[in-house]
């Protein structure tokens, strides 16, 4: 089955939460929107298997898990825990900006990276080219000799050794961003990486606030509340401070206290906010306005990693060529050193 693009993502995100604010059900909502013509094949899979697992008697949010493997455990989280507090359509809203934001910088990125790739994909072969010329150049005929066909052979290995180092690494981030939704070792060492960390962090705590929020005007216990944040952030640093925190408060503590005592997942200014609020009854107003600075933060965070990771990697290839083009300065060295010597 195809897998879906964050573009395509967020468009289904987005119809869906407009028939969810609307109050249509949602079997009629997917029904309409199977109507529509020029629908993609991964995408009328998953309405219709929110239809088939309706009909099961399943929840909505189970029933967009088990629709179509395209949907990751994460956003079937956020969807249930915004269907359990009664605020669907916020979690659709949530999921719909989340991969917009995604598609966005996926985007920027790409564009910025493709000046570098061209530059690196010239600049592999013609260094190796002359190297290999250079080297294989003789008057007395001791050198080997200059192959065409060999040195492309070893110019198309350094370019598959390169794309192979690029999957590993593109592989390596895909499996622990699946552990780090679990694990709080994990979380915490991705959370090291420059821009990186800083942006996961943001949209983890942008989720945490927001399903926090819709638990607590749907009247859930304090407890429940914060399991439930916990485990739709999708960080797993968050999921064990919360688990921790809500067995603090059905032993009778305070949510501050639960806050407090995790300092490693929950920023100090976040926690001591949460203390006044919690005090002064005005919990909720508190996450509602930490949600929204949450949300400027994860778009600010998504800018910066969007601006950056181009130049990175673009200084990383310019260092890289800075090499080949030293190796190939050392062979023309030799070269007009075996000249000197010849004539002398």
């Amino acid at each position: 089955m195809p897998s879906l693009s964050p573009q395509a993502k967020s468009l289904i995100y987005s119809n869906l939460e407009k028939y969810a604010r609307s109050g249509m059900g949602m079997e009629k909502a997917c029904d309409s929107l199977l109507a529509q013509p020029r629908i993609g094949r991964t995408e009328s899979e998953i309405y219709e298997g929110i239809l088939a697992g309706l009909k099961q008697g399943k929840s909505i949010g189970e029933s967009l898990g088990d629709s179509s493997s395209s949907v990751t455990p994460l956003e079937e989280e956020v969807v249930t825990a915004s269907e359990e507090g009664g605020k669907l359509d916020k979690g659709f809203s949530h999921l719909a900006e989340y991969f917009r934001r995604v598609d966005r910088t996926r985007r920027r990125i790409r564009k910025g990276l493709a000046y570098p790739i061209i530059l690196l994909h010239i600049a592999i072969p013609i260094c190796g080219v002359i190297t290999a010329a250079f080297k294989g150049f003789s008057l007395d005929g001791s050198a080997p000799g200059f192959s065409l066909s060999t040195t492309l052979r070893h110019v198309g290995l350094n370019l598959l050794g390169m794309y192979a180092l690029v999957a590993l690494i593109v592989i390596a981030a895909v499996v622990f961003g699946k552990l780090a939704r679990t694990s709080g070792a994990i979380d915490s060492l991705l959370n090291l990486v420059p821009l990186l960390g800083k942006t996961r962090k943001a949209i983890a705590m942008e989720r945490f606030t927001q399903v926090f929020s819709i638990f607590l005007q749907a009247g859930r216990k304090m407890s429940d509340s914060l399991l439930g944040a916990g485990k739709s952030s999708g960080s797993g640093l968050l999921r064990e401070a919360s688990e921790n925190g809500a067995q603090m408060i059905l032993q009778g503590d305070q949510l501050a206290t639960a806050i407090h005592s995790a300092p490693s997942a929950f920023p100090n200014n976040f926690a001591r906010g949460i203390a006044a609020a919690e005090e002064s009854g005005q919990l909720d107003r508190e996450l509602d306005e930490w949600a929204k600075f949450y949300s400027e933060s994860a778009e600010e965070s998504m800018d910066r990693l969007a601006d950056w990771t181009p130049k990175l990697f673009y200084w990383a290839i310019l260092i890289y060529v800075a090499v080949l083009i030293v190796r190939s300065a050392m062979a023309y060295r030799d070269l007009l050193m075996k000249l000197l010597d010849f004539g002398g």
